[in-house]
């Protein structure tokens, strides 16, 4: 099987994780070409070193299936970026257009708000025909892909220090999704009251529609703040039962996690019902309930713990999943 991994939009030269969002994809498929010499490999926009990524559309053409992570991809529909970006971007994609006809497509994706409706109407415009579609999404997988990355940031050598932030918060602003149309999401407005609050000392990081410490640096430089923060808060948006990253990151450096309202409805990572908050000052006051005693650290964390698969646990997973995706 002639295999293409294609980043489709933006250049991606990867080296290591904690550099880029969808690392633990990266991280799974490297494992997976290594371990599955059956098929032929090529890349479109990537590559597996700090150079060497182009488009070559050669490689589209030739391949049977294409594999595509999709990074953000609902943020260049959803009125956040300059047209100009999105159109210069979009007039690339459309280029590949002719090549994804009749292919095997296989979406990687980690957030909600990317799906094949989305990709199918909006990234390809209507106007690509495959011979298949198929979502391997981060859920598919035991307590959420994305955590490994409690596995990748405990490998990381950090400089001792001490926790001298009540709270932080490193992300977006998910108040639109694609077409414009307002999600609903309340994390602007509970992110914004935080950060105005002269009682809880916060730092966040991220694009923001006001004055922030950082607006975005790479994962590996948020973990130096990370490790100097107590608590944060977890939202989704769009699917409740979903679980995301920043669960097995705060975990990691030791981060207290709240969750807002139903989050991980069916509780997959969620341990204490004492994680949940409603509004802005019941997330205040647990964060003062927080700072008294680290029990209610030890206590998430230990049953995160408990549940966590190894490194080469997920890449067998992986491996199993992309395996019934192409055969």
């Amino acid at each position: 099987m002639k295999i293409c991994f294609a980043s489709l939009r933006k250049k991606v030269n990867y080296t290591e994780v904690l550099e880029y969002g969808m690392d633990v994809f990266y991280e799974c498929f490297r494992e997976y070409a290594a371990n599955n010499k059956q098929h032929e490999y090529s890349y479109y926009n990537f590559a597996f070193a700090n150079k060497g990524a182009e488009r070559n559309l050669d490689n589209l053409k030739d391949a049977e299936v294409i594999i595509f992570p999709a990074v953000q991809e609902f943020i260049y529909f959803a009125n956040a970026m300059h047209p100009r970006d999105i159109e210069k971007s979009q007039a690339e994609i459309r280029k590949a257009y002719e090549y994804l006809n009749n292919k095997h497509i296989i979406l990687l994706t980690q957030d909600r708000g990317v799906n094949e409706n989305l990709i199918m109407q909006y990234t390809f415009e209507n106007k690509v025909k495959p011979k298949s579609f198929t979502t391997i999404d981060e859920m598919d997988f035991k307590l959420g892909l994305h955590a490994l990355k409690y596995h990748y940031i405990n490998r990381q050598y950090r400089f001792p220090s001490e926790k001298k932030f009540d709270f932080i918060y490193w992300g977006s602003d998910k108040s639109k999704n694609a077409g414009g149309v307002k999600s609903g999401d309340d994390r602007l407005k509970i992110i914004k009251e935080i950060n105005k609050d002269k009682e809880v000392s916060s730092t966040i990081i991220g694009r923001w529609p006001f004055p922030v410490e950082k607006k975005w640096i790479k994962m590996n430089e948020i973990v130096g703040y990370l490790d100097e923060a107590i608590t944060t808060v977890c939202f989704n948006w769009i699917d409740q039962t979903a679980v995301t990253g920043r669960y097995p990151e705060s975990l990691a450096c030791d981060v207290f996690p709240f969750v807002w309202k139903e989050y991980d409805t069916n509780n997959i990572l969620v341990a204490d019902t004492f994680q949940r908050v409603f509004t802005k000052d019941e997330l205040c006051d647990k964060i003062k309930e927080v700072k008294k005693s680290d029990k209610w650290l030890k206590k998430i964390k230990s049953d995160f713990l408990n549940k966590l698969p190894t490194e080469k646990e997920y890449y067998k997973e992986f491996d199993k999943i992309l395996n019934a995706s192409i055969n």
